[in-house]
């Protein structure tokens, strides 16, 4: 009978272990993956601005210009670049 109770009590320490670390496995995936999302998503909005840079040629500003951005949705862009100050 002991030896009976030593082998459940085996197999229940067994289980809880594997849940344990099936558990902790997860969570280790999920902080990774939320991660790559993330950077994932800040190059998309990388590429995104410098589609812009190209398409409108905005390295070609100089100091104190404005460059203004209609969309078709009457959105309004204006970006300029600053005067660098010595």
């Amino acid at each position: 009978m002991k030896e009976a109770t030593q082998i459940m009590h085996f197999i229940i320490a067994s289980v809880g272990m594997i849940y344990i670390m099936f558990k902790a496995g997860e969570w280790v995936l999920s902080v990774a993956l939320k991660q790559w999302c993330k950077l994932r998503k800040e190059s998309l909005k990388q590429k995104a601005v410098n589609d812009l840079y190209d398409a409108f040629e905005l390295g070609k500003i100089s100091p104190g210009d404005t460059v203004k951005i209609t969309t078709k949705g009457s959105l309004r862009i204006m970006m300029y670049r600053e005067k660098k100050e010595n």
